[in-house]
């Protein structure tokens, strides 16, 4: 584990946030002391599009209702195509 001071770690935020997102663990001192550790989450929250798309794409029989469930939250969560500005 890596030891870091509270300022590096303030004055380099960004590097350190990629750095635990690449999966070091940090160790935050202050005046010498531990205060903080900074690791990647222990297991991954929710799943990908991808892996939801292979494992519907296994399943038996998906209803209509489910179909429609699906579409209805998808366009809650996701603007229009054309509601993006031009860049």
């Amino acid at each position: 584990m890596v030891r870091l001071s509270a300022t590096e770690v303030a004055r380099n935020f960004s590097a350190v946030m990629n750095r635990v997102g690449a999966g070091e663990e940090i160790e935050i001192v202050r005046n010498g002391a531990p205060i903080a550790e900074l690791r990647p989450p222990s297991k991954p929250h929710g799943i990908s599009g991808s892996a939801l798309k292979t494992m519907m794409a296994h399943r038996s029989h998906l209803d209509g209702d489910f179909a429609r469930d699906v579409g209805a939250a998808g366009r809650d969560i996701w603007p229009a195509a054309d509601q993006w500005p031009a860049s």
